[in-house]
C-alpha cells in the first residue's frame, strides 16, 4: 500500500502488536498507531519515534492498559448456526440432519433471521474479528437480512446464501435457476458496497448440489468477480458420497472442471485432499479455511497443514459456528497449537493466521490484516489478561463499531 497523503486525524497509543508474517512479529511496547481522515493507516511506530512527527491538532487516545492488535479475520462461519453451538455426539452428515437443517428452516421467518443477526454480528465484534465470511442459509430474504444487519453494525463481511437442490431436507431445496436468479440479485445489490459488504457465491458442498447448480455457480461466481466458498473434503464420508453422487475421482478436478477455482475461491476444512487436489488448488491459487475447534469438536481429523503449506496454498482460521463452539480466536489459535506439531505450528504463526493469514486468504491483504501504512484502520483492544478473549473495543477503518459495556 502506499503510504496515506492525507490528513493524520487522532492516533492511538498503547501496546502494539501486529504480524508480518508467519514468524515475524513486531511489537511496540509503547507505540502509537496514526489514523488519517479516510480512515486508514497513516503511520505505525514507537510513540518516542512518531510522535514529534503528529500534528500539533491531532487526537491522541490512551489505551496503555490495553493491548492494540489487528482486527482478527474469521475465515469460515455460519450465521444461522448461532445458537447451534455445543450440540455433540454426532459425526457431520448426522450433525447436519438432526440439529443444523431444522434450525436453518426456521429461517424461512424473516423474524428469526432479524433476531439472530444481530447477536451473531454483536459476536463477532466481542471477540475483536472485524472481518468475516459467512453462510446465510438457502432463504432469499434471510441472506439479505444477513447483508443489512452486516452494513449497520460496521464490520466486513463475505455473506452468501447458501445453495442447495438435492439431498436436504425439501424445506431446504429449490431449483438450480430459482437459487442463480436469487444470487444474482443479491450480488448486483451488496457485493462491493462502501467497500465493506461483499458476496460469496456458496453451494453448501458437493452432496447437496447438483452438478447443473455448481456450473452455474462457478460461472456466475467467476463472470461476477466475487468470491466462491463451499466445504472441501470435510470428512472421509463426505469424500466417498460426492464421488459416488458425482462420479469423479479428484475432488479438485471436479470444482476445476466448474470453473470454481480462482483466487477468490475459500474451500473450508480441506482434511481429505491428495497430493494431487492440492497441486490443482494451488495451481489456482485458491484458499483453505482451517477450523480446528470444529474439526475437533465433529472429530472430523486433522488438517495436513504442512503438506497444504509445501503447495503454497494460502490458508487462514476460521471459527466454524456451531459445529465449532467459540468465536474466540485466540482459543481457537489455542487449539491450531494444539493439534499440531510445534514444528508446524506454534503461537507466532497462529496469530498471523488469524491475522494477516486470513487476510491473504480472502485476498484482502492489500487492504487489512496488520498495520502497514495505507491500509483500512481494523483494529482491536484487549486486555491481555483477559483468558475469553473478549474486545473492549473494536474499531473498522478507524471508527469505533464496539465497545464492551
Amino acid at each position: 500500500m502506499m503510504p496515506s497523503s492525507h490528513p493524520i486525524r487522532e492516533a492511538f497509543r498503547a501496546p502494539l502488536r501486529y504480524a508480518l508474517g508467519p514468524s515475524q512479529i513486531v511489537e511496540h511496547s509503547d507505540g502509537l498507531l496514526a489514523v488519517d481522515e479516510t480512515g486508514r493507516i497513516a503511520a505505525c511506530d514507537d510513540y518516542e519515534t512518531l510522535f514529534p512527527r503528529l500534528p500539533k491538532d491531532c487526537v491522541i487516545h490512551d489505551f496503555r492498559n490495553f493491548w492494540i492488535i489487528p482486527g482478527f479475520v474469521d475465515c469460515h462461519t455460519h450465521l444461522p448456526q448461532l445458537d447451534c453451538r455445543n450440540k455433540n455426539g454426532l459425526t457431520l452428515l448426522d450433525w447436519l440432519a438432526k440439529y443444523i437443517y431444522p434450525a436453518e428452516t426456521q429461517f424461512a421467518d424473516p423474524h428469526v433471521a432479524r433476531n439472530i443477526a444481530p447477536r451473531f454480528y454483536d459476536e463477532l465484534l466481542s471477540h475483536g474479528i472485524t472481518t468475516a465470511a459467512i453462510y446465510s442459509t438457502v432463504h432469499f430474504e434471510a441472506t439479505d437480512i444477513a447483508f443489512q444487519v452486516a452494513k449497520e453494525k460496521g464490520l466486513r463481511a463475505i455473506i452468501g446464501q447458501v445453495l442447495m437442490d438435492q439431498n436436504a431436507p425439501q424445506s431446504l431445496l429449490k431449483s438450480h435457476l430459482q437459487l442463480m436468479n436469487e444470487t444474482e440479485k443479491l450480488i448486483a445489490k451488496w457485493h462491493g458496497l462502501e467497500k465493506r459488504l461483499f458476496y460469496a457465491v456458496t453451494p453448501r458442498f458437493a452432496l447437496t448440489c447438483s452438478r447443473a447448480l455448481l456450473d452455474d455457480a462457478g460461472k456466475l461466481a467467476h463472470e461476477a468477480k466475487c468470491y466462491f466458498q463451499t466445504h472441501l473434503a470435510e470428512t472421509q464420508q463426505e469424500v466417498t458420497q460426492a464421488k459416488e453422487i458425482h462420479s469423479f475421482k479428484n475432488y479438485a478436478d471436479f470444482y476445476e472442471a466448474r470453473h470454481a477455482l480462482t483466487s477468490r475461491s475459500l474451500f473450508a476444512h480441506g482434511i481429505y485432499l491428495e497430493d494431487s487436489e492440492l497441486k490443482i488448488l494451488s495451481d489456482h491459487h485458491a484458499a483453505i479455511a482451517h477450523c480446528p475447534t470444529s474439526n475437533v469438536f465433529l472429530k472430523s481429523g486433522t488438517m495436513p497443514l504442512a503438506k497444504i503449506e509445501q503447495h503454497g496454498i494460502r490458508c487462514g482460521l476460521g471459527s466454524d459456528i456451531g459445529a465449532g463452539p467459540t468465536f474466540s480466536m485466540r482459543q481457537i489459535a489455542d487449539c491450531a497449537c494444539e493439534v499440531h506439531p510445534q514444528t508446524i505450528m506454534d503461537q507466532s504463526k497462529a496469530f498471523y493466521m488469524a491475522t494477516l493469514g486470513g487476510a491473504e486468504a480472502l485476498s484482502m491483504s492489500n487492504q487489512i490484516g496488520n498495520f502497514a501504512e495505507g491500509k483500512w484502520a481494523d483494529f482491536c483492544l484487549f486486555d491481555n489478561s483477559d483468558s475469553a478473549g473478549k474486545a473492549k473495543k473494536v474499531f473498522v477503518s478507524g471508527q469505533c463499531i464496539f465497545k464492551a459495556s
